[in-house]
């Protein structure tokens, strides 16, 4: 198995193992077992299950920025791209629903160290935010301060929903979150 395809059959594995067993459960043994690959590959890609943990995370955080991105350019305009972008994310999460838990755990173990697991999905709506501002849609609010605002309250819904995820509760999650963000970010005559 070439390098790649290790990692991928590693962070498969453990995904998979995190998500039935519980991040305290799965040993790297039974990790390396899953992915039909040595323990010391498992190490030698990471070098403990904090650091597959952090890397599972940020494989998950690439499709969540995708999705963001793939919603807001979906949006003829700033003002009209908070309802794409909170449908694309919704559809995403759905997607990935059975490994949620292991997303949010992940940002719950892993955010006291270097790693900061949300810093890539804020710094990408702050830039969405500051497109916005300067288009004139959104309100002149410190984009920073803007994007951990909507960033909270698209996690607090998502663990929410995650809870009981149906797709009757999904609608009332997006509109919802479409409602909020648009009192909270939309310049008034937008």
């Amino acid at each position: 198995m070439d390098p790649e395809g290790k990692r991928d059959a590693v962070l498969g594995a453990g995904e998979a193992l995190f998500a039935s067993a519980g991040y305290a459960g799965a040993t790297m043994a039974d990790i390396a077992r899953a992915a039909d690959v040595a323990v010391g590959s498992v190490y030698r890609l990471f070098p403990d299950k904090a650091a597959l943990l952090a890397a599972l995370h940020q494989r998950m955080e690439d499709r969540f920025i995708d999705a963001i991105l793939r919603g807001w350019r979906a949006g003829p305009s700033p003002a009209e791209r908070f309802g794409p972008m909170i449908d694309a994310l919704l559809d995403e999460a759905w997607a990935v629903r059975d490994v949620m838990p292991l997303y949010t755990l992940t940002r719950d173990l892993i955010g006291a160290t270097a790693y900061e697991p949300h810093r890539r999905m804020v710094d990408t709506i702050a830039r969405l935010y500051r497109e916005g501002v300067a288009a004139g849609a959104f309100a002149r609010h410190d984009p920073a301060i803007a994007a951990a605002i909507a960033y909270g309250m698209v996690d607090g819904a998502l663990r929410v929903w995650m809870k009981n995820p149906t797709r009757a509760r999904r609608a009332a999650v997006a509109r919802d979150l479409k409602t909020l963000f648009d009192r909270a970010f939309l310049r008034t005559g937008a």
